[in-house]
């Protein structure tokens, strides 16, 4: 993980956890609770791999690839205070790259499914009035594990998995269409600590509130 990544990811935290901690103070006065809603959110777009592409040196007539589409869905509960928890997965390109090796052609692909435990929270409180812009850019953090899969095609095919801790952080701005849907624009940073691996994807997502009690 580098400086910059660590940087970010802790100041993700501490922010939910500042939010966190002003939750509990005011619910600690308050009688009424609720509502609460599970909110399930589905989308793709376009991701970026960010970090050092290693490609075997006998490689010729080599082609690269850091983009992908991405999709990813997310699965979180929003109680009767800004912070929400939840979890995501998906699926995440990281790379590709083909060329020849001794007269055959060989490609690889690398992806990743992610499965992180999230928190998220609107930044309504920086302007300190809920009808401001400020309560549909939400911010979130999120750690758990990455499933790592890897495919070389050369003389065959070749399929390799591991898994390694990791984690994410994104930010978002979300726009009603309706009483229970709503379309959001996210930029999210996936971070995967064992090998390495780090993607920038931007996704538009679908926003569904499913159930509230």
């Amino acid at each position: 993980m580098t400086f910059r990544g660590r940087t970010s990811f802790w100041i993700i935290l501490t922010l939910l956890l500042t939010d966190l901690v002003a939750t509990a103070q005011t619910d600690s006065t308050a009688s009424k609770r609720g509502p609460y809603t599970l909110v399930i959110t589905a989308g793709g777009g376009l991701s970026y791999y960010a970090s050092h592409l290693g490609v075997p040196p006998p490689l010729e007539q080599l082609r690269m690839s850091r983009f992908g589409m991405p999709a990813t869905v997310r699965v979180m509960w929003h109680p009767d205070h800004r912070l929400r928890i939840g979890l995501e997965t998906g699926w995440v390109p990281m790379y590709s790259y083909r060329g020849v090796t001794a007269g055959e052609s060989a490609r690889v692909n690398v992806e990743a499914i992610p499965i992180l435990l999230v928190f998220s929270m609107p930044l309504a409180w920086l302007s300190g009035t809920e009808r401001s812009l400020a309560r549909r850019l939400s911010i979130s953090g999120g750690t758990g594990a990455y499933l790592v899969q890897s495919r070389l095609r050369y003389a065959g095919t070749v399929a390799e998995s591991q898994t390694s801790l990791g984690w994410m952080v994104a930010g978002a701005y979300t726009q009603p269409i309706g009483r229970r849907f709503r379309v959001a624009a996210e930029v999210e940073w996936f971070n995967v600590a064992a090998t390495e691996d780090a993607a920038f994807t931007a996704q538009l997502k679908l926003v569904w509130r499913a159930f509230t009690w």
